[in-house]
């Protein structure tokens, strides 16, 4: 019989991963509207270029992640940077610091099976997310040695940043 008690903590949590913190505000209908025009605008573009063009948010190397919709179902793309790491793509979902965690990250929490695009190459892989301990703070590191922005994310917010490893599927876990 599966453990049923940690689902309201669970479901807590993500409640308030989805509520914004006191004081913060979520962003307005206007900027979701603009921020999801850029969004595909870079998808096409990256798309279009292999990566060539939009493949990189400053010295973080970029990819397209694609998740399921966890209330629609279709399948959504956004471009975000990524760390390479023993065979693993490492993403944070920052979305600019804001109170909110990306309806991305909700998705892939949903669903993990996701698929990767870095030029012109696609990849299916397995999302999970990093929540504590040593690993979790060397990626941190990692990230924000190559990002410094995400510091600045980090403190314009009380959310906890997450950290998602993206494994290929098709990677034998024992080369870890």
């Amino acid at each position: 019989m599966p453990d049923t008690t940690a689902r309201p903590a669970a479901a807590a949590a993500d409640q308030r991963a989805r509520t914004p913190v006191a004081g913060a505000k979520r962003p307005s209908r206007a900027v979701i509207r603009i921020n999801r025009a850029i969004v595909a605008a870079n998808v096409w573009i990256y798309r279009r270029s292999s990566g060539k063009v939009l493949g990189k948010f400053g010295r973080l190397d970029a990819l397209l992640l694609t998740t399921q919709g966890r209330k629609s179902g279709k399948r959504r793309t956004n471009p975000v940077g990524y760390l390479y790491d023993n065979g693993r793509f490492i993403v944070l979902a920052a979305y600019g610091g804001n109170a909110v965690h990306p309806g991305w990250y909700h998705n892939l929490r949903t669903n993990p099976t996701v698929t990767v695009e870095i030029g012109a190459e696609t990849i299916r892989c397995t999302a999970a997310l990093q929540k504590s301990g040593a690993e979790r703070d060397r990626l941190w590191k990692a990230l924000t040695d190559v990002f410094p922005t995400f510091l600045k994310f980090q403190d314009k917010t009380e959310r906890l940043l997450p950290i998602v490893v993206l494994t290929p599927d098709d990677l034998d876990p024992q080369e870890l």
